[in-house]
């Protein structure tokens, strides 16, 4: 299994839980309770930092090391409730060090106080299951590109409904389908998955045999519930609390792969161990050989008969792939009727007890590298950092005249997610686009859902300066005469599409608000109405601001339109200079958090909550420094830094230093 596309840290989480499940094993076979203790430490590590990563992929890896703790736990201490207290108590208190205030502010933001972007049961299910495994895709598993390397990839579409919107079969809105990465494991794990619980299930009273009898019932929990939509264990699943809010069951074949791959670990020991005189050797045998020649039967099927196929592709759209996503099926079909044969001829070599067999470990890695090695070719390029330093022509325009202002992309695919994922962070650009945020927060969803019904108001509150477009959205744009005169265009460009090079064209915005300003009138309207009162065509943002009464401002009206407060660079801190001629508001267009402060001449003042989302404070009359500082990060560094340094500390003490009784 690969990363799946955009979370760059599932990876990680899933490295960190098999980690934190060798700690636990090491706890549970510790002969002593300081050592049982200090290898618990590490498995907490292990776990906080799981959590730390991505909360919702690792509860979900949590129920499956969990439960394997407990069942451990029982199978080799029964009632020793001090190595229960010594493994769990240890485990669950450097977890919760690490990473309590971490789970508590992703519950806080992701859970209770995001917002429901659907309206109903309905709408929830389809959101959170639109990433299910999709039964007749199953051939996926075993072979490589069988459905294609991923969404809109020239060198073979993904044809099938993994990532599918709910309303495209109606409406044909929303996505056809969205795959980035590969669901593929292998026919060599399969086969040796099955074998490792044939040999488990006949060896079912010895101790690493029940142990290989949990992981299986483990792992076909989890391929079933991978199935969601689809799946009547995860609809009885999806009733549980909390759980129900992690999206795209897909994710559960993470879990698999962990559990499929102990158990084919197992297979394979147990062929190494027992090769002829292991009465399942030749079964292994016979399944690998009819597993082979049955997918190059199917090969064959494709190459002999594919007009069937390009029909099919080309009523879904894929007329001008048809042949390219034929051949790429046949290769697939041959690749695991491939590895399947090579398998068996291992086997054999093993059954028949040939000299050769001392070599069968070596020669079975050497081909599940192999394979890695040709899957991982079609999703991880490097990329020349000397290309994405050197920039292009928008990027640079953009670092050079952008300023502590925004920017938005009218087109979020192609070259320009590229752009928004790697190319702008590198450069430092602000870009306005909102284009990962599966749990929206509710305000963000009130004030997007109403304020930016009207695209141009939004742009105006939100310090938008450039807008990247189609050229032929600007000739749109041009027929209205208002808008127009405040697009102008900057810079003109091409990029490339799945249709040839699009002409682009970069306009500057004159009608913002820039992100830092100068207001002398304000407005108090109740929060609940100020996102209709922006939206509402007769508010003039640019000579008044939005104010929650409870702060009793009052009204200050018949003021003239802001003023322009210029800052070098907006961070996690920026500072102003103001001259006031009366009372007035200072704006900052930057979302309104706990951690942010504010200061006023040096000495801290409240902020304002303003226009719904931004912050601002009150200045009197005269010349003031303003400063707006996010605080907090360095002091959590600090904070976990120290917490991981004790605990690695006091694991490593307890695991090696020598008790006393052993010193005499």
């Amino acid at each position: 299994m690969l990363a799946a596309g955009g979370h760059a840290y599932k990876m990680e989480v899933l490295a960190f839980s098999v980690v934190s499940l060798c700690f636990i094993e090491k706890a549970i076979r510790a002969e002593s309770l300081r050592k049982a203790t200090g290898f618990s430490i590490f498995a907490g590590v292990m776990v906080g930092i799981t959590m730390i990563e991505q909360q919702d992929v690792a509860l979900l890896a949590g129920l499956f090391v969990g439960p394997y703790a407990i069942f451990r736990l029982i199978q080799v201490h029964g009632k020793d409730w001090f190595r229960w207290m010594a493994v769990l108590v240890s485990i669950g208190a450097v977890a919760l060090l690490l990473a309590g205030s971490t789970m508590s502010r992703a519950y806080e933001k992701h859970i209770r106080k995001a917002s429901s972007v659907q309206s109903g049961n309905e709408d929830k299910w389809n959101f959170i299951t639109q990433w299910s495994m999709v039964p007749g895709e199953w051939p996926d598993l075993i072979a490589s590109g069988w459905s294609g390397w991923s969404s809109n990839n020239p060198d073979g579409p993904y044809w099938g409904r993994i990532g599918q919107s709910a309303e495209w079969d109606t409406t044909q809105q929303g996505f056809r389908n969205f795959k980035l990465t590969s669901i593929y494991f292998g026919i060599i794990p399969f086969l040796f998955g099955a074998y490792g619980l044939a040999c488990a299930v006949r060896g079912r009273r010895e101790t690493d045999a029940k142990v290989i009898l949990f992981w299986s019932i483990a792992g076909m929990i989890g391929f079933w519930l991978a199935f969601g939509k689809y799946s009547l264990l995860y609809k009885l699943f999806f009733q549980l609390p909390l759980v129900s809010n992690i999206r795209a069951p897909i994710k559960f074949l993470d879990n698999f792969q962990i559990c499929l791959g102990i158990v084919s670990a197992y297979g394979l020991d147990r062929l190494l161990t027992e090769r002829k005189s292991g009465r399942s050797t030749k079964a292994l045998w016979l399944g690998s050989a009819v597993s082979g020649v049955l997918l190059l039967l199917a090969c064959l099927k494709v190459l002999v008969f594919p007009a069937s196929r390009k029909a099919a592709f080309a009523g879904m759209g894929f007329e001008r792939f048809a042949d390219v996503m034929v051949q790429n099926m046949a290769h697939a079909w041959f690749h695991a009727a491939l590895l399947a044969f090579l398998c068996g001829a291992l086997v054999f070599v093993a059954w028949k007890g040939l000299k050769q067999a001392k070599w069968i470990g070596l020669a079975f890695l050497i081909v599940l590298t192999g394979d890695s090695l040709l899957l991982t070719s079609h999703y991880f390029r490097a990329n020349d950092l000397a290309g994405l330093k050197q920039g292009n022509a928008v990027t640079n325009f953009l670092k050079q005249n952008q300023g502590s202002e925004r920017t938005f992309f009218v087109d979020q695919s192609g070259i320009y997610n590229q752009w928004l994922a790697s190319d702008g962070p590198y450069h430092g650009l602000n870009l306005f686009n909102i284009w990962q945020m599966p749990r929206m927060p509710v305000d963000y969803n009130e004030y997007l859902g109403t304020v930016g019904r009207n695209q141009v108001r939004l742009w105006e509150l939100t310090a938008v300066k450039y807008v990247a477009a189609p050229a032929q959205i600007l000739q749109q744009l041009q027929q209205n005469p208002t808008l127009g005169q405040l697009l102008r265009p900057a810079l003109n460009y091409q990029v490339p599409t799945a249709q040839g090079m699009r002409p682009d064209v970069l306009l500057e915005f004159t009608g913002a608000i820039p992100r830092l300003a100068l207001f002398s009138g304000w407005e108090s309207v109740p929060l609940d109405q100020q996102c209709h009162r922006l939206a509402d065509a007769g508010h003039n943002p640019r000579n008044t601001v939005l104010l929650d009464p409870v702060y009793d401002f009052g009204n200050q009206t018949g003021g003239s339109a802001f003023q322009r407060l210029n800052a070098d660079e907006v961070g996690r801190s920026v500072t102003v200079s103001v001259s006031a001629q009366e009372r007035s508001i200072v704006r900052f267009s930057q979302y309104l958090q706990p951690t942010w402060r504010a200061f006023v001449d040096g000495k801290p003042t409240k902020i304002l909550r303003v226009d719904y989302l931004c912050m601002g404070v009150a200045v009197e009359p005269g010349e003031h420094i303003v400063e707006f500082r996010c605080a907090g990060g360095g002091v959590k560094v600090a904070f976990l830094t120290g917490a991981l340094s004790v605990s690695l500390v006091l694991g490593v003490l307890l695991i090696f230093s020598r008790s006393r009784g052993a010193e005499a």
